[in-house]
């Protein structure tokens, strides 16, 4: 068992709803994981709603923990632990070893929950725990923790009979049976328990910029393979200075700088991109503390340093226009032999500058088509918004005098106008999806050959068959693959789905679900829900911002009000309730920002609305009603907001965005 500390990012906590809704995979319930809670009698029993609930409540602490003055850093303290390959840990276990790491983490009291994934190579453990005793004090991240946790780890596989992993901490058998004991790392490299203790050890960023450059060298193995060996030939000199190190460094293109509490190694790729590696990847002789031993205290490179005579772009441009990763064969060949083979090498060196070019091209081109496509959206909004003025005092009267009430003629008309308004918001995420996936940032040099490839560009293909030749020699890499976001169809239209129903004799329109199953009724001044999905409540709420000028009221359950608050914000609805602002204030931190000079839909149907007058007669159909709303104040359901309804403008996430980090509501 390997166990690790996730790193936050530095500053105020964002809150425990993004990690939460990781680890329990809101965004999707068919996931393979188990989960559980410690110090903590949960209500929900599925994982999206277990992290709904826990996030609410975990946040609500931390919100009281800082109004009466509490410091301290981020609550959130989320650590990770992996199984070995054929290890599969029941749920029970899985409790046992959050209770245990907790208690080793001197947290035994505090708030937890955990998520088990099974969706991986390894089964691993994602452990979340809430820093806030149940007497307001944060407790402390104890000293040397990943020594804490490591030790806590071996015995948890010693109690549950796993096989041991090696850390800081490792499991000797004895006389008397296996014991738990400290050992450091020389010791651990010399009984062969330290993993590439013979060479680099590359991170997860290097491994997979091998991947995307299609298994040329990372700059982190090529800094600890080239540049270390002169540059530490330097370092072993007598006298030697900062300045002879540095000039050493120059010749390879590299500069060596402090950042943080050690030492980096940079070098600038042509396209202004910066790459970085810790300089104790060329060996624990370049860490901060052995340089400043031998050189004193760190000193910038001077004004003046020699040209390199070998940069890591040079090594990226040559791999690319080599290719092939063959070296050629040294017996003698004929004429013929030979031409072929420099003409291969030209076409290749070709491809290569083409490459070159097309990626300065999308860098070029992206952002002029990224506007056009931004100012044809806004134009053809606008027309929208222009076409639903002209047709809405008409529609409405038509609708008057095949005898319907001006409610039920106002509801129909609010049906048609959202159902409109989401197609063209559909529409145009497609688009904008469509046009990210036709012209992209950049692309990798395998993703742009497999293109070349398909539209029959010979040089291309044998690259590829280059880079498949070398993969062989470097199974160890792992299986080669692209890897792509699929454009999503669009999804069915949740307004247009539906139909509606006038009852004439009860004064109300009644809407339908595609199997005829009653989505929700609209009443007049309320909107009453029978179907409680995600899509008929987007639709009424839709619907309701189109008849109530974007402000509503939510009745009803304490679960159905937070999640009908929550949708509302995502689709720019203004809510009402008093008791409903904390969670409005939740769900529009995480929303994701849009300019401010964008108008939303919604307020745009609001001003329309308040244009043709209907504020007052919607008002006064409330006054005349609220009597039997009081009486139905326990169904779940949307009305409309009393008193004056606002005007000013509310953002709009863009269609198909939804709050969170990973993620999914």
């Amino acid at each position: 068992m390997i166990p690790k500390q996730v790193t936050l990012k530095a500053g105020r906590s964002i809150g425990f709803s993004p990690v939460l809704d990781y680890v329990m995979r809101a965004d999707d319930p068919n996931a393979e994981i188990d989960f559980g809670v410690v110090n903590y009698d949960a209500i929900r029993s599925d994982a999206p709603g277990l992290a709904e609930e826990l996030g609410w409540e975990m946040n609500g602490r931390e919100d009281e923990y800082r109004s009466n003055g509490g410091r301290g850093g981020n609550p959130v303290f989320h650590l990770v632990m992996s199984w070995k390959d054929g290890e599969h840990p029941t749920p029970a276990q899985a409790q046992a070893a959050c209770e245990y790491m907790m208690n080793a983490m001197d947290m035994g009291g505090n708030q937890a929950a955990w998520a088990l994934h099974h969706d991986t190579d390894h089964d691993h453990l994602h452990l979340v725990i809430n820093r806030i005793r149940d007497d307001g004090r944060m407790a402390e991240i104890p000293a040397f923790s990943k020594i804490r946790m490591h030790k806590a780890a071996r015995e948890i596989e010693l109690m549950q009979g796993w096989q041991a992993d090696h850390g800081v901490f490792v499991t000797i058998e004895g006389m008397d049976g296996a014991e738990v004991r400290f050992m450091s790392r020389r010791e651990r490299a010399e009984r062969g328990m330290l993993k590439g203790a013979e060479g680099p050890r590359l991170s997860n960023a290097a491994s997979a910029a091998e991947h995307r450059n299609a298994g040329a060298q990372s700059f982190q193995e090529w800094v600890a393979s080239t540049p270390a060996k002169p540059i530490k030939a330097t370092l072993a000199n007598p006298g030697a200075t900062w300045d002879d190190l540095h000039r050493a460094a120059a010749d390879y293109g590299v500069t060596i700088q402090p950042k943080g509490s050690g030492m980096i190694v940079t070098t600038t790729l042509d396209d202004g991109r910066v790459l970085a590696a810790k300089a104790s990847q060329m060996g624990r002789w370049a860490s901060k503390a052995e340089l400043e031993k031998r050189l004193g205290p760190y000193q910038p490179p001077g004004a003046r340093l020699p040209a390199p005579s070998l940069t890591y772009q040079r090594v990226l441009d040559a791999d690319m226009a080599q290719g092939t990763g063959q070296r050629p064969n040294v017996r003698a060949e004929s004429a013929e032999r030979t031409t072929r083979r420099v003409e291969r090498q030209v076409a290749r060196r070709e491809l290569a500058a083409r490459f070159k070019v097309d990626q300065e091209l999308l860098r070029r081109e992206r952002p002029v088509m990224r506007q056009m496509m931004v100012s044809r959206h806004g134009m053809q909004r606008k027309a929208l918004t222009a076409a639903l003025r002209l047709e809405k005092p008409d529609a409405i009267a038509k609708a008057k005098a095949s005898g319907l009430s001006h409610n039920m003629a106002q509801s129909l008309w609010a049906m048609e106008a959202a159902k409109r308004r989401e197609q063209l918001q559909k529409r145009q995420a497609a688009e904008r999806k469509a046009l990210t996936a036709k012209v992209p940032r950049s692309e990798v040099w395998r993703t742009w050959l497999d293109r070349q490839a398909e539209a029959g560009d010979e040089a291309a293909r044998a690259a590829l068959r280059g880079i498949r030749y070398r993969d062989q020699r470097k199974k160890s890499q792992g299986i080669d693959g692209i890897e792509g976001e699929e454009l999503d169809p669009l999804r069915k239209l949740t307004v247009a789905a539906l139909q509606a129903e006038v009852d004439q004799r009860r004064q109300m329109v009644i809407y339908r679900k595609q199997d005829g199953l009653e989505a929700f009724t609209d009443t007049g001044p309320r909107i009453v829900m029978h179907d409680k999905t995600d899509d008929s409540l987007e639709a009424a709420l839709r619907i309701a911002a189109q008849k109530y000028g974007g402000k509503v009221d939510i009745t009803g359950s304490s679960e159905f009000r937070e999640r009908a608050a929550r949708e509302a914000v995502r689709l720019g609805i203004e809510v009402a309730n008093a008791d409903l602002q904390k969670i409005v204030m939740d769900a529009q931190r995480k929303a994701p920002a849009r300019s401010s000079g964008a108008r939303s839909a919604d307020a745009e149907a609001r001003r329309i609305h308040e244009d043709a007058g209907l504020v007052e007669a919607d008002r006064r159909a409330s006054l005349e009603q609220r009597v039997g709303v009081r009486e139905h104040q326990a169904v779940p359901g949307v009305q409309p907001a009393q008193g004056p309804v606002s005007t000013q403008p509310v953002k709009v996430p863009e269609r198909g965005k939804r709050s969170g980090q990973d993620k999914g509501r």
